[in-house]
């Protein structure tokens, strides 16, 4: 398992939080690092919480507490905010390599058929940046393009109207690519929504309710599909077509 992240790259998010008036953020995050490594997990856990719980949202902060929870044995809880880590910073190759060490620790084998290369390929670069950075940078290949169009409308030598014709359908279309893959990424988050389970052992049944028969058990650290939700119970999913229904605080939304 790889170290942690060190306070220069939460900079920005503690100094907004301090902004903000947060209590501290920039302290609790150091106390939160000298406690791991001092070997008190336990501490360190609470002090990154407590950032967590002040508004912090960095990937950083989630990184460092699945460490903490990985040193105590919460493989579950671990794998979770491993999860949080990689969807802020989806290009960490340390990130990357927790959660493969992670799952060779976990009970469950889920057999599924890779899907094909291509469609492998083009799920790799719709998730190589966050949303954030994508809204950026449509944001501003869209100035781009108007730019480049009034320039075409305003010169006066085809060849300087061409060239600005032409890179104004450029970033257009890059625009448009960008543009789907920041659609898809929002889809995903509002209507495929996805679990870990924290829980040691956990019981999946047929319906909502401990009176329904359990069809299949699955264990910490597995990745289900949500499909509904009923009162305290989630209907879940596993990627070998497994469903059933569990209580909710079996799992943590990612």
């Amino acid at each position: 398992m790889k170290r942690i992240v060190p306070c220069s790259l939460a900079f920005c998010t503690l100094l907004a939080l301090n902004l903000l008036g947060a209590p501290n953020p920039a302290s609790l995050f150091t106390e939160a690092n000298a406690s791991y490594q001092k070997g008190d997990f336990a501490a360190a856990e609470r002090r990154y919480r407590e950032l967590l719980g002040a508004g912090a949202d960095s990937g950083s902060i989630y990184y460092n507490l699945a460490n903490a929870c990985f040193k105590q044995k919460r493989l579950g809880e671990a794998i979770y905010y491993w999860e949080k880590a990689r969807r802020k910073l989806p290009g960490d190759t340390d990130i990357q390599e927790n959660l493969q060490l992670a799952r060779l620790l976990m009970v469950d084998r889920i057999d599924v058929a890779p899907d094909p290369l291509p469609v492998r390929v083009l799920d790799y670069l719709v998730h190589l940046m966050t949303v954030a950075q994508e809204s950026w940078i449509a944001l501003v290949l869209f100035a781009l393009a108007n730019v480049l169009f009034g320039l075409y409308l305003l010169a006066r030598r085809p060849r300087s109207a061409f060239s600005a014709l032409m890179g104004s359908l450029a970033a257009a279309a890059l625009m448009l690519l960008i543009g789907s893959s920041l659609a898809w990424k929002l889809y995903e988050q509002s209507y495929r929504k996805e679990g870990i389970i924290v829980e040691q052992k956990v019981d999946v049944r047929s319906g909502p309710s401990l009176e329904y028969v359990i069809v299949f058990t699955v264990h910490e650290g597995t990745m289900v599909r949500i499909r509904g939700t009923a009162g305290e119970w989630h209907q879940v999913s596993l990627p070998n077509g497994w469903s059933g229904w569990m209580q909710n605080y079996s799992l943590r939304i990612l």
